[in-house]
C-alpha cells in the first residue's frame, strides 16, 4: 500500500477519508485536520493563554503537542489525584512531555485539598474524579490568568456522553458537548481542540511523533461497553463518529448562577460538589 501523497510505503489507511498515508504525510494530515477543526468551530483565538490539562494519556499528549505545533501560547496542568502507582506513571509521562515540548508544567495535588481519590468509595470514584478535575482546572486557570482551559476530549468521548445520557433518560447538558464553551462569572472558557479527532488518529500521531505518553489505564476506569458500541458502529460505518459530533443538535439552556458558601466558586447549590467531597473525605476533619 502506497502513500497517496508522496508514493512512499503507507503506515495507515484512514477509512473515513479513503486515503493511505506514510508516517510524515500522516503527521501533516493530522495537523491540517486539527487546524481546520479549530477554525471551523472557532475553538481557539490567537493571543489566548491556554492551560492544557494533561493526564499523560495519548489524547491529551497529542493535544498539547499539536497546540504547540500550531503556535498557540500553551502551558500544561497535571492534576495528581493520588491513585497509587497509576498517578506516578502518569506524572512521569507528563514531565517527559513537558520536557520534550519545552512547555511549562504546573502540578496540583488533590491531597493538598485534604483528600485523594483513593479515599473515595469505589462506587463514587468516577464522579468524584470528574468533579475534582473540573474544579481544580477552572480555579487554577482563573487564579493564574489563563484565558482558556483545553482538554483532550475526543469525538468518541462526545458521542458516548450523548448516547449514554439519552439511553439513561437523562437530559443532556448541551454545553458539555460543545467544542468551545465561553466563560462567565467565575467560569473560565473551556475548549476541546480534538473535538473531531478519533482516539485512533491521536494514538497514531503520538506514535509517529514519538510524543511521551502512557497507555496504562486508570484502575478505576469505567466499563468500556459504550465505547465498544461506538467503535463497532464506526467499524461498520466509517465516518459515523465525525458526522455525529458535527451534527449534534445543541440546545441552549439558561443556568442559574449561585456561589458556594464555603469556597465562593460557581455552584448549582449553596455548597458546590467539590466542597461536599472535601467535607466528606478530608483527612483533617474532626
Amino acid at each position: 500500500m502506497k502513500c497517496k501523497k508522496c508514493g512512499k510505503n503507507a503506515i495507515t489507511y484512514l477509512k473515513p477519508y479513503r486515503i493511505a498515508l506514510c508516517k510524515d504525510c500522516y503527521v501533516d494530515f493530522y495537523k491540517n485536520l486539527v487546524r481546520r477543526s479549530i477554525n471551523r468551530f472557532k475553538i481557539l483565538k490567537r493571543g489566548e493563554r491556554i492551560l492544557a490539562s494533561v493526564s499523560g494519556g495519548k489524547d491529551s499528549s497529542a493535544m498539547a503537542s499539536i497546540l504547540k505545533e500550531l503556535g498557540y501560547d500553551v502551558e500544561l496542568l497535571y492534576i495528581d489525584l493520588g491513585i497509587g502507582e497509576y498517578s506516578k506513571v502518569s506524572e512521569k509521562a507528563v514531565r517527559d512531555l513537558a520536557r520534550d515540548l519545552d512547555l511549562d508544567l504546573n502540578v496540583v495535588r488533590l491531597k493538598d485539598y485534604g483528600f485523594t481519590i483513593s479515599d473515595v468509595e469505589i462506587s463514587k470514584v468516577c464522579s468524584a474524579c470528574g468533579i475534582s478535575k473540573r474544579y481544580i482546572m477552572n480555579r487554577f486557570a482563573r487564579e493564574n490568568d489563563f484565558d482558556v482551559v483545553a482538554t483532550g476530549h475526543t469525538a468518541e468521548d462526545v458521542v458516548v456522553f450523548y448516547i449514554k445520557n439519552i439511553a439513561s433518560g437523562s437530559k443532556v447538558w448541551a454545553e458539555k458537548l460543545l467544542p468551545r464553551v465561553e466563560g462567565f462569572d467565575k467560569f473560565v472558557t473551556k475548549v476541546k481542540p480534538l473535538y473531531e479527532m478519533s482516539e485512533k488518529e491521536n494514538l497514531l500521531y503520538v506514535i509517529c511523533k514519538e510524543i511521551p505518553h502512557t497507555l496504562e489505564e486508570c484502575p478505576h476506569a469505567p466499563n468500556p461497553d459504550w465505547k465498544e458500541i461506538v467503535y463497532e458502529i464506526e467499524r461498520r460505518k466509517p465516518g459515523f463518529v465525525k458526522n455525529f459530533v458535527r451534527g449534534i443538535v445543541k440546545e441552549e439552556k439558561p443556568m442559574k448562577i449561585m456561589h458556594c458558601k464555603i469556597c465562593g466558586e460557581v455552584s448549582s447549590g449553596e455548597v458546590c460538589a467539590f466542597c461536599k467531597l472535601r467535607m466528606k473525605y478530608c483527612r483533617s476533619k474532626a
